[in-house]
């Protein structure tokens, strides 16, 4: 139970950190920012892949949910790779789209974890739904875009 509790405090304070690259990566369409976002991304996985593997995958799944595993760090990783690659080839149209479909995506996964972990589910709901709920306005917003 221990490593469940490390674990999750350090997801808390990377959670609030890389939403709010997300956030200012989708804010001013920088491909700069995205990059950053993807790196840390992927450096989260790296960590939290090593915690489930530490201490069991079904563990960590059925006391935290998918929201805090290695899973959504790999997509939120895969998204900001390809808004990077939309923003640097000036694709700014197609990359707001993505925003939407990638941040309905991340609170539909979010609404799934309250209904299976219920209380652990409160972690990322505080730390990062945020930052998919602000992805989601500006991207609904500057939808159309040139």
């Amino acid at each position: 139970m221990l490593t469940v509790t490390a674990y999750s405090t350090l997801m808390f304070i990377v959670n609030i950190v890389l939403g709010a690259v997300i956030f200012l990566a989708i804010l001013q369409q920088g491909k700069s920012t995205f990059g950053i976002a993807s790196v840390a991304s992927w450096v989260f996985f790296i960590i939290s892949l090593s915690f489930f593997l530490s201490g069991g995958f079904v563990k960590f799944i059925s006391q935290l949910g998918i929201s805090l595993s290695p899973i959504i760090y790999a997509l939120i990783a895969i998204y900001s790779t390809i808004e990077l690659r939309l923003f640097s080839n000036l694709k700014v149209r197609e990359g707001m789209r993505t925003a939407i479909a990638f941040s309905l995506i991340f609170i539909l996964l979010l609404i799934v974890d309250f209904f299976m972990v219920k209380n652990a589910a409160l972690i990322p709901f505080f730390s990062i739904s945020w930052a998919f709920i602000l992805t989601l306005f500006i991207g609904i917003k500057n939808r159309n875009i040139k």
